[in-house]
């Protein structure tokens, strides 16, 4: 786990640490890392890194959640009189991924990206954001997150293995299909 910091120094120096690993990542596989090697590549005691840290695991917990919360655009302001559409909401979201292509690219090349699948679920599931199907219950609510984030989270991971060959508009537009109309609407003709 990490350590949820209080100051705006101790944050900026975890989100260092954190920045720190992703570019050793860069270098080397997860798996071969040691928070000994990434505290001597960081040029930083042990000490130091474990007041932030329990573990390796923790900093890329930490690396991944908090690069997660640096995701505004659900919460972006429009000019008045300007309308919010799936669309441009997902587009936003693809976007945002295409920026943290490293990310991307050192989980791919450790064999984590599901990692990145399940923090995100996990996040959204503590989020407990009511904003979305109202009229249903706690419960009801986070399996359709769990669904749609998993569906979503999957999707980026896909178009990053592939090398981008859509644009984020072109993922938008299939995201937003899937997530405004029926999956199946045909299915009843089958019972």
């Amino acid at each position: 786990m990490y350590k949820l910091c209080k100051s705006e120094q101790s944050a900026a120096r975890q989100r260092q640490l954190e920045l720190g690993l992703l570019e050793l990542m860069s270098q080397k596989r997860y798996e071969d890392i040691t928070v000994s090697e990434l505290c001597s590549f960081l040029q930083v005691p042990r000490k130091s890194f474990y007041r932030y840290f329990s573990g390796k695991d923790g900093a890329l917990h930490a690396l991944i959640d908090h690069t997660m919360l640096d995701y505004e655009g659900f919460n972006a302001v429009y000019a008045h009189g300007e309308r919010r559409t799936p669309e441009r909401e997902l587009q936003q979201f693809f976007e945002f991924w295409v920026r943290h292509k490293s990310l991307l690219d050192v989980l791919a090349k450790s064999g984590m990206s599901g990692t990145l699948v399940e923090r995100a679920m996990s996040y959204s599931a503590a989020s407990g954001d009511n904003r979305f199907l109202q009229d249903e219950n706690q419960f009801m609510r986070q399996q359709v997150m769990l669904f749609c984030i998993s569906g979503l989270m999957s999707m980026v991971l896909t178009w990053h293995h592939d090398g981008y060959p859509q644009s984020a508009e072109q993922m938008s537009l299939i995201a937003a299909r899937l997530v405004t109309q029926p999956l199946f609407p045909n299915l009843q003709s089958f019972f």
